[in-house]
């Protein structure tokens, strides 16, 4: 059986991800009767690999829970209509464009509408969808839990919008008074060493997975999480900053790519 794991690997960090996520996986199917490999990258650069065994069932299921899988095809998504899926880009000023990782339908468009995610965490204010995705840091490949909600196969139309869980998620992080730095295209293992490093481990509540690559350090009471971007990003060349401030009146700043090192969505031009 080959599956897809709903996981993306950052470019150039190929050897390092899919190194992690072998070990990872053999720690997973430790003590099951089943075989893996070899892991290779989608064109969308999701991971696959093959996978049998007596025990590749309950394999499965448990990568299922792990990491999420892609579905194959349309009848998947109606099936189990919640999935895990990347941000891609923004399409004019009206819609999120979203990677699930659909297989077999590869031109369909997975579309995540303003007026939705206005509805869903804005109470219907009239906000810029710019302003929406600077306010949470929905840069390109961050993950969202997603529910389907239309599949059009005339129009090739997959309209979606927030789970609960994903909802109940950003609400948690807009209640609580505590700054986030979220990370992206870095393992855990590589964020919680660069906070040893950097000596912020007095600042740090805690660390939270988002996905494989993308993780929230939440910040404790009281610490301003733009003053420890530096600190932090000098010991995480590779990855994307940005930081979450609960207040809604107050934006975030982020580092988003390799060469521009900073950005600042308090700039009402923010864009990912």
């Amino acid at each position: 059986m080959e599956l897809v794991l709903a996981e993306k690997i950052p470019q150039g960090r190929d050897d390092k991800f899919l190194t992690e996520l072998d070990r990872k996986l053999r720690e997973i199917s430790s003590g099951l009767a089943v075989n893996f490999g070899p892991i290779g990258l989608t064109k969308n650069r999701m991971p696959k690999l093959q996978v049998s065994g007596d025990d590749e069932e309950a394999f499965v299921e448990i990568l299922r829970r792990s990491f999420g899988l892609t579905p194959n095809s349309n009848q998947d998504l109606l099936d189990q209509p919640i999935h895990k899926g990347f941000v891609q880009k923004r399409d004019q000023e009206n819609v999120i464009l979203i990677d699930i990782g659909l297989r077999n339908y590869p031109q369909f468009q997975v579309t995540l509408k303003a007026e939705r995610l206005r509805a869903q965490l804005f109470d219907g204010a009239r906000i810029p969808l710019q302003d929406m995705t600077a306010k949470y840091g929905f840069l390109e490949d961050f993950p969202l839990e997603l529910r389907v909600i239309t599949c059009d196969s005339a129009t090739r139309n997959i309209e979606v919008e927030l789970s609960d869980r994903q909802m109940e998620r950003l609400e948690e992080w807009r209640r609580l008074p505590l700054d986030r730095i979220n990370i992206q295209d870095a393992l855990d293992s590589e964020i919680l060493s660069a906070v040893g490093r950097a000596g912020l481990e007095r600042d740090i509540a805690g660390l939270e997975t988002l996905s494989f690559g993308t993780h929230s350090l939440v910040c404790k009471l009281g610490t301003d999480g733009k003053g420890l971007v530096r600190n932090l990003g000098s010991q995480l060349e590779m990855a994307r900053l940005f930081v979450f401030h609960p207040d809604s009146g107050s934006n975030s700043e982020a580092r988003t790519s390799r060469n521009d090192r900073t950005m600042s969505s308090r700039r009402r031009n923010t864009s990912y």
